[in-house]
């Protein structure tokens, strides 16, 4: 079996984002368009990011995190 692979992918870079991300991913789910992933690449911050784009990620499975 394959997987869908959706239309449109967004790349979201962050790095000690945790004042904005949460803002940021709710914009991304609020669009009428969507069949996206968004793809958050987070650069070892050290703030609460992981975190909060984590919980995000575990709720909505268009939201893919990848950490450096």
């Amino acid at each position: 079996m394959t997987e869908r692979r959706p239309r449109v992918s967004i790349g979201l870079p962050v790095y000690n984002g945790d004042a904005f991300i949460a803002e940021a991913i709710r914009s991304f789910q609020a669009q009428s368009f969507d069949d996206f992933e968004l793809i958050v690449s987070d650069n070892a911050s050290t703030d609460d990011t992981q975190d909060i784009v984590r919980e995000f990620s575990s709720t909505d499975p268009r939201i893919r995190y990848l950490r450096s």
